[in-house]
């Protein structure tokens, strides 16, 4: 008769639920050294909650490194009652037109009219909607 080889999982041995072992997590953390929260002050002014361009300002944090910190940064800001930017609405184009902008849509509307499609090619930096309601 052949002998019935022995589990070492807990599971099979009859002992009830496995237990897993957690696996280690890729990389490990690293505190912000006083140069890369220098730069991401700075980057931070330049492009506020744009994680992925401050990372890259940066240069050592991943973007979600950059945002875990940057929302622990706001919340300093407003403990220390500084203003803090607003969240900007995802896929939205700023409604300000610059000088540069208003000129190339008065060439626009001169040379296409009141084809908003075609004004908004020449504008090239807002949509068509802004365009329309400029």
């Amino acid at each position: 008769m052949a002998r019935k080889k022995q589990s070492s999982s807990p599971k099979r041995a009859g002992l009830g639920v496995a237990r897993v072992p957690l696996k280690k997590k890729q990389g490990t953390y690293k505190r912000w050294t006083p140069d890369e929260q220098k730069r991401f002050v700075t980057a931070f002014t330049l492009y506020p909650r744009k994680w992925k361009k401050i990372a890259e300002y940066v240069g050592t944090k991943t973007p979600r490194q950059t945002q875990g910190h940057g929302e622990y940064y706001l919340k300093q800001l407003e403990r220390a009652g500084e203003e803090v930017p607003p969240p900007e609405k995802p896929g939205r184009q700023s409604e300000h037109w610059t000088a540069n902008e208003h000129e190339r849509f008065l060439v626009g509307l001169s040379t296409h009219g009141r084809q908003w499609v075609e004004v908004t090619k020449v504008v090239r930096t807002k949509n068509n909607v802004q365009v329309a309601r400029h």
